[in-house]
């Protein structure tokens, strides 16, 4: 598989590589992309536990809840 990378990204990775966090840029996509598919699962499960759980009216603190959830996501994609 070929793939193309804008240059900060294949910078990053490059970087990643050249500290020892991953040998090789393979590998980093590969532990990224199985980050990707626990994420997608985690995501899946807490839909299937709300769709099986009890129906509640949206309150203030369930709203703060999902933005904190979103906020948390986003910061560990730019990490």
């Amino acid at each position: 598989m070929n793939i193309t990378l804008p240059a900060e990204l294949e910078s990053y990775i490059a970087e990643s590589v050249r500290c020892g966090a991953f040998a090789s840029a393979s590998e980093f996509v590969e532990a990224a992309a199985r980050r990707q598919m626990q994420e997608e699962a985690w995501f899946e499960q807490k839909v299937m536990e709300g769709l099986e759980g009890p129906v509640t009216p949206l309150t203030r603190e369930d709203l703060h809840s999902v933005r904190n959830i979103v906020r948390q996501a986003r910061a560990r994609q730019a990490a």
